[in-house]
């Protein structure tokens, strides 16, 4: 069995497991209520514009909560046995994430379905819909390479606390620019507004993925977002391979 069969049946194993669980009734009944309560249009229709607003919005809630379940049920001592097989450290880190990203990839199917049954959009067809969907679907996989990354069985807690301090300084663009830090002389607002581009940069794709869903205007440098949220998410992946196998595994479970 390659090494690509072994990630994809542990992966299913995963889910498996993650069914059983009863923790997928989450993702289920989350889908049934958020339709019922954003998606219904019992009052207006509901736009494309709406519909990938509010499930691009939902998609990127359930993409942390349900990567991180998914690697808490990989987090056990369990996970022992079957790193001690020819999976590998890397194989089981893909493992989880792609058992996670199934599930919410089917989230996002069967409310996309809903909608499609109960409550079509006008003027939205098949090929709108991918077109929307896919910087949407590529934010989730975005989103949950990067819950994977600061998992606590992959990061040491000074490492997570690091990289969440760069995340709060990226979204700090109103206390870099208060009336108090003027007050405190150029030099130290020059340098937290230079901290806060640098650390705001790599939310960019991000961002304008999350626009790109809702417009669908792939015209001018749009063609190119995916391609930086592709590039980010395969990043993300690697520094988490690379900080899962070179830190000493100590499962929580």
């Amino acid at each position: 069995m390659t090494t690509i069969s072994r990630v994809w049946a542990f992966a299913a194993f995963t889910l498996l497991e993650y069914g059983r669980s009863g923790r997928i009734l989450i993702e289920v009944i989350t889908t049934i209520v958020l339709y019922y309560l954003l998606f219904r249009g019992s009052t207006t229709p509901m736009t494309a514009e709406a519909f990938f607003s509010l499930a691009g919005l939902l998609m990127l809630a359930m993409a942390f909560y349900t990567t991180a379940m998914m690697l808490g049920l990989g987090d056990r001592a369990q996970g022992y046995l079957v790193l001690s097989r020819r999976l590998g450290r890397s194989g089981y880190l893909l493992g989880l994430y792609g058992a996670a990203v199934a599930v919410l990839f089917a989230a996002y199917g069967g409310l996309s379905l809903i909608t499609a049954l109960l409550n079509p959009i006008a003027q939205m067809d098949i090929t709108a819909w991918l077109a929307g969907s896919l910087p949407l679907l590529l934010n989730v996989l975005m989103v949950a390479a990067a819950v994977t990354l600061l998992a606590p069985m992959v990061l040491p807690a000074r490492w997570r606390l690091a990289l969440l301090c760069l995340v709060a300084l990226a979204f700090s663009g109103s206390i870099v620019n208060s009336q108090a830090l003027r007050d405190m002389g150029p030099l130290l607002r020059n340098l937290l507004g230079t901290l806060q581009v640098l650390a705001s940069a790599p939310l960019l794709p991000a961002f304008s993925g999350f626009a790109l869903a809702v417009t669908r205007d792939y015209s001018g440098a749009a063609v190119a977002v995916p391609l930086a949220q592709l590039s980010l998410t395969l990043g993300l992946l690697v520094m988490a391979i690379y900080a899962f196998g070179r830190r000493e595994v100590i499962f929580q479970g």
